[in-house]
C-alpha cells in the first residue's frame, strides 16, 4: 500500500504548478518536480545553482514586500498567498501566485514548502477587463453631462418660447413645445438613471482587491475626463514613481468618477476642476478639486448621508438622488481609507481620498535574501 508521502510526492510531480522544498538551514532547495522545466524554463536539477539570477529578476517594486514576507515565512508566520513578478528582458513580466506553507520537526529542522502558480494570462485579462470599464465609465460620464446639459437647454429654451408666445397663430406650436420639454426632462432623467444604475452595480458587486499602481490604473479614466471634458478646464497630476495600493479597481475608479462627476455639475462652464495623486507617510492620497459653487456650510454636516437633505440639483437641472457619496464613502472605507470634504461656498469643493499604501515593511534587503537563499 502506498504512503501518503509517495502519493502526495506523485501528484506533485503531475502537477502544471512548480512545488517545492527548501531546507532553511541547509539553504537548499530539497526538492523541484518536472514543472519547473515548463515554467520557469530551467532544469530541477539546476534549480539552487539557478536561484540568485531567478531572485534578480524580481520586478523592484516587488522586493521590499516580498523580503518582508520572506522573513515571517522562516518565523512561520506567514500564512496567506501572496503575488509577484518577475522580469523578462524581451518579454512582458510573468505573474506569480505562491501558497507558503511552514513545517518544523521535532529537532527543530525547519523547512519550506511551496506550491507556484503562473497567473500572467489571468492578470493581463483582469488589467483589460479594469481597462475596458474604466474607459467605459469615464466615457459615460462625460457623455451623460454634456448630453444632459443639451437636452436641459432645449427643455429651457421650450419652456421660455411657451411663455413667451402667449398665442400662437397655430395652436399646434404650444402643444409642441410641451412635448418638447417632456422629452428633454424624460431624457434627462433616463441618462443619470442609467449612470446611477451603473455605479448601483459596480458598489454591490464582490470586493475583489488587486495590488496595483494608483496612477497606472486611474491615468486611463482620467486622460478620458481630460480630453472628452468639453465645458470644463480639466487637468490631473500622477506621482512620478509607482504608487501601490490594494484596490478594487473598477469599484475605485467608480468612486473617482463619482466624485468629478460632482464637480462637473456644481462648477459653471469653463471652471477648473482637477486629480491629484500623491504619496502620503503610509498612504495614497488622492484630491478632488474644483472651483465651482461649493456648498453651504448648514449642508455639510449631512452630506454623506443616505438621502441626504444636502442633495441638490446641480447647475443645469441635473437631478440628484442623495445616494453617490454616499457609496463613494462606502467603497473608500472598505478600502481601509477615508473620504473627507472641505468646501467654502462661492469658492468651491475639495475631497480628499485617503487609502493605505500596500508595500510591505523592508525588514530585509533583497541582497541578503539572496545570500540566505543561496
Amino acid at each position: 500500500m502506498l504512503n501518503y508521502t509517495t502519493l502526495f510526492a506523485r501528484q506533485a510531480q503531475a502537477s502544471t504548478h512548480v512545488h517545492f522544498v527548501y531546507e532553511v538551514a541547509a539553504g537548499q532547495l530539497v526538492f523541484v518536480n518536472d514543472a519547473y522545466r515548463a515554467v520557469l524554463h530551467g532544469e530541477p536539477d539546476q534549480a539552487n545553482n539557478a536561484l540568485p539570477a531567478l531572485l534578480a529578476r524580481l520586478h523592484p517594486d516587488d522586493r521590499p514586500r516580498l523580503a518582508d514576507y520572506w522573513t515571517q515565512w522562516c518565523q512561520g508566520e506567514l500564512r496567506d498567498e501572496f503575488e509577484f513578478r518577475l522580469r523578462h528582458a524581451e518579454a512582458p513580466d510573468q505573474w506569480f501566485c505562491l501558497t507558503p506553507y511552514y513545517e518544523q520537526d521535532a529537532e527543530g529542522a525547519v523547512w519550506l514548502v511551496g506550491s507556484l502558480h503562473d497567473i500572467s494570462v489571468t492578470k493581463r485579462y483582469q488589467a483589460n477587463a479594469d481597462l475596458f470599464n474604466s474607459r467605459k465609465n469615464a466615457t459615460l460620464e462625460i457623455l451623460s453631462h454634456d448630453l444632459s446639459g443639451a437636452f436641459i437647454l432645449v427643455q429651457q429654451i421650450a419652456e421660455f418660447l411657451r411663455e413667451e408666445v402667449q398665442a400662437p397663430a397655430n395652436p399646434q406650436v404650444t402643444v409642441i413645445l410641451r412635448e418638447l420639454e417632456t422629452i428633454s426632462r424624460g431624457s434627462v432623467k433616463m441618462i443619470r438613471d442609467f449612470i446611477n444604475i451603473e455605479f448601483l452595480t459596480s458598489a454591490n458587486s464582490d470586493l475583489k482587491r488587486d495590488r496595483v499602481d494608483v496612477g497606472a490604473v486611474l491615468r486611463e479614466p482620467l486622460d478620458q475626463l481630460s480630453t472628452k471634458s468639453i465645458a470644463h478646464h480639466f487637468a490631473y497630476t500622477l506621482p512620478d514613481a509607482p504608487l501601490y495600493a490594494n484596490l478594487d479597481v473598477n469599484k475605485f475608479t467608480q468612486v473617482l468618477l463619482n466624485l468629478v462627476s460632482n464637480a462637473l455639475k456644481f462648477t459653471p462652464d469653463e471652471g477648473h476642476i482637477s486629480v491629484v495623486i500623491e504619496p502620503s507617510p503610509g498612504c495614497v492620497r488622492i484630491h478632488v478639486r474644483d472651483n465651482g459653487i461649493g456648498i453651504p456650510l448648514d449642508l455639510q454636516p449631512g452630506l454623506f448621508e443616505p438621502f441626504t437633505k444636502a442633495r441638490r440639483p446641480g447647475l443645469q437641472g441635473e437631478p440628484s438622488i442623495g445616494l453617490g457619496l454616499v457609496l463613494c464613502k462606502t467603497i473608500v472605507e472598505w478600502h481601509r481609507g477615508t473620504l473627507e470634504m472641505v468646501s467654502t461656498e462661492g469658492q468651491g469643493t475639495t475631497f480628499t481620498i485617503e487609502i493605505p499604501q500596500s508595500d510591505g515593511v523592508e525588514s530585509a534587503t533583497l541582497e541578503s535574501q539572496i545570500e540566505i537563499l543561496g
